[in-house]
């Protein structure tokens, strides 16, 4: 089983609706995924969502659910904040690939590259960026790339086009469970997850 972190130093980049677009889009493709919610805040109430979904707010719990999960098939997902020495260790030593989500806004590349510098020396091994809330337009996706230019190209995984529905991921269940996500939140899932898989391949 491979893992990734989904992580990063700012609040708003997409971080917790992007780690539940992963575990659905490998859900879609038949990989079992298993994510773990590190956030401070409360998890979310899920309810028939094809992917298991953990709280592992205490690094003793993230690390025994890695320990069982990874000896496994699939992909296990860790959704969490950054400057948190004890995960931050953790999940530079454990996890296959560091993700860090950004959009093209100049504070959120800002510390988009100090938590990749702060995964470096905590020894991540590939720590990767991804792209979030991308313009659809051609003009627009021109007038923010100058924001953009300062993450190397290499460590750019690729780039997720704005979806505004994809917020619903990041929701509590509502009592009756799960409802299968809009045709565009789908399709940007299993997207993702091909960008993800493709790196990890």
């Amino acid at each position: 089983m491979k893992g990734v972190a989904v992580t990063g130093l700012k609040g708003g980049t997409g971080k917790t609706a992007l780690s539940h677009a992963l575990a659905l889009g490998a859900a879609w493709k038949g990989v079992p995924a298993y994510l773990c919610h590190t956030d401070n805040r409360e998890p979310l109430r899920v309810k028939g969502r094809p992917y298991a979904y953990y709280d592992a707010r205490s690094p003793e719990t993230l690390a025994t659910l890695a320990q069982e999960a990874l000896n496994g098939d699939g992909l296990f997902i860790v959704d969490g904040g950054g400057n948190r020495p004890a995960f931050d260790n953790w999940i530079a030593s454990a996890m296959d690939m560091v993700l860090i989500p950004v959009s093209p806004d100049p504070e959120d590349v800002q510390e988009g590259l100090r938590q990749a510098e702060l995964m470096d020396k905590a020894g991540a091994g590939k720590i990767r960026f991804i792209i979030n809330k991308y313009p659809g337009h051609k003009n627009e996706r021109m007038a923010v790339q100058r924001y953009l230019d300062p993450i190397p190209e290499e460590m750019i995984l690729g780039k997720v086009n704005e979806a505004k529905a994809i917020r619903s991921l990041r929701e509590s269940d509502p009592e009756e469970g799960f409802q299968t996500p809009v045709t565009r939140v789908n399709n940007l899932s299993r997207s993702f997850y091909f960008l993800v898989n493709s790196e990890l391949a």
